[in-house]
C-alpha cells in the first residue's frame, strides 16, 4: 500500500452524531491527536468509525515502520468494535475493510488474496447496506485494479476486472463529486494498469491526466483535500502536467 492509499482512508464524508462534530472537525481539520484523545473512550459505532480514521492519520506523522503498523492495528480494533456495535452500519464495514487493506504492505500473494477476498466483502455489504456509501466504491475500484496488478491467477480466482474498476470509481466521484481523492484515486487506478500494460500505456496516462486535472480543478474544503491536492500535483509533473 502507498501514502495515497492512507489519505484515501481519511478522506471523504462522514455522518456523525451531533456529539462527533468537535472530532469531525478536528480530523477534517488535520487534528488527529486531538480526535483520538476525544474518542478513544467511546463504544458506539459512529465514534469508533472516525476514531479508526484518526489513527491511520496519525500513522502519517511517524516515521517508523513498528510505529506505523502499531496504529493500523488499533485501526483495525477500533473499526472492528464499531462493526460488533452496528453490523449493519455501512461506514463501520467500510473502516474495516480499509483497515484490513492496510495490513497487507508486503504481504505474499496467498496472503493478499484470502485478505483481499475479505476486503471485497466487507466494500461488498457496505455498498448493499447503504448504496451511497461513496468511500466503500472507490474502495472497491481500488481493490479491483490491486487484484489485477497481482497477475491473472488472482484475477481469475478473485474475478477481478477493469470494467468493475471503472464503473465502481465513477459511481464514487458521481455520488461525491467535490472529493479531490476519489479523483486521484481512480487516476491511480488507471496509471497502475498503465505499468502493466505496455500497449495501452500511452492511453491509460492520458486519461488519468485528465482525471487529475479534473481534480486540481477542485476548491478544497479540508487538510485532508489539500493533501490530496498536492499529491495530485505530483502525479501531473510526473507525467509532464502542470
Amino acid at each position: 500500500m502507498t501514502t495515497a492509499f492512507l489519505i484515501f482512508v481519511l478522506s471523504g464524508p462522514l455522518s456523525p452524531a451531533a456529539p462527533l462534530d468537535d472530532a469531525l472537525n478536528a480530523l477534517m481539520g488535520g487534528k488527529v491527536d486531538a480526535t483520538v484523545n476525544m474518542l478513544k473512550d467511546n463504544t458506539d459505532a459512529p465514534s469508533l468509525v472516525v476514531l479508526a480514521r484518526a489513527y491511520v492519520g496519525q500513522s502519517l506523522f511517524v516515521g517508523s515502520m513498528t510505529a506505523k503498523k502499531k496504529l493500523y492495528e488499533l485501526s483495525e480494533a477500533a473499526a472492528r468494535r464499531a462493526v460488533t456495535a452496528d453490523p449493519r452500519n455501512a461506514e463501520a464495514k467500510t473502516e474495516l475493510a480499509y483497515a484490513l487493506g492496510l495490513r497487507l504492505q508486503g504481504a505474499g500473494i496467498v496472503e493478499a488474496t484470502r485478505t483481499g477476498l475479505e476486503v471485497k466483502r466487507l466494500f461488498d455489504d457496505a455498498v448493499k447496506l447503504d448504496p451511497n456509501t461513496a468511500r466503500a466504491w472507490v474502495g472497491l475500484g481500488t481493490w479491483n485494479v490491486q487484484a489485477l496488478s497481482l497477475g491473472s491467477l488472482v484475477r481469475f480466482a478473485t474475478g477481478a476486472s477493469e470494467a468493475d474498476m471503472r464503473q465502481d470509481h465513477r459511481k464514487a466521484i458521481q455520488l461525491q463529486p467535490n472529493e479531490v481523492f476519489f479523483r486521484l484515486s481512480y487516476a491511480d487506478s488507471l496509471l497502475l494498469l498503465a505499468k502493466n500494460d505496455n500497449r495501452r500505456a500511452a492511453d491509460l496516462k492520458q486519461e488519468a491526466r485528465s482525471i487529475l486535472q479534473a481534480a486540481l480543478n477542485l476548491t478544497p474544503q479540508t487538510y485532508w483535500q489539500r493533501y490530496d491536492q498536492d499529491a495530485v500535483r505530483q502525479r501531473l509533473k510526473s507525467l509532464g502536467g502542470s
